[in-house]
């Protein structure tokens, strides 16, 4: 599986990283050329080359500091270091994920060239990208449920597709 994997993401080096979102806890990464494509509503939507969808652990550190995580979708925006009991992130609105990615991107008028890609054990990954930064994904739980993809949007090629049971054909 770690060669498929190799391969499958191999594509992504030398690309810009420029924007992250997210529907629901499914977060999205946008890599390489930007272009604008007809959205499901008919709008127009400015989409990468390839498109990195995790819905699994993932971070963005730099060095030995976690910029954003996964589970920052779970807590307020405001810096602080309680984690309310009542917040709830799918009705509230902004989550610390969401001003954590804007920041880190500035309303994706920054980007972060992908340098290489460290493959780690069961479908983990890591991008490492300039200015000592790196996205790590690590699935983490054995379900059949999928973990990550990587595509290009709008066009005919086959996802690449890692499940907690491994590759989806």
């Amino acid at each position: 599986m770690r060669d498929e994997i190799q391969k499958a993401l191999d594509i992504l080096i030398d690309k810009p990283l420029w924007s992250s979102g997210r529907a629901a806890d499914l977060a999205w990464f946008q890599f390489g050329g930007r272009r604008t494509v007809k959205g499901l509503r008919g709008d127009a939507k400015e989409m990468g080359e390839y498109a990195l969808h995790i819905q699994c652990a993932w971070r963005i550190r730099r060095g030995d500091q976690v910029v954003v995580g996964s589970s920052d979708l779970y807590v307020p925006p405001e810096e602080s270091a309680d984690r309310p009991e009542n917040f709830d992130w799918d009705v509230q609105g902004a989550t610390r994920r969401d001003k954590r990615i804007a920041e880190l991107f500035q309303n994706e008028t920054r980007q972060f060239l992908v340098k290489r890609i460290l493959i780690g054990e069961a479908g983990s990954f890591t991008i490492v990208l300039d200015s000592e930064y790196a996205l790590e994904v690590f699935p983490d739980d054995s379900l059949g449920d999928e973990h990550w993809r990587i595509f290009a949007p709008s066009s005919e090629v086959s996802h690449f597709v890692v499940t907690g049971k491994g590759l989806k054909a």
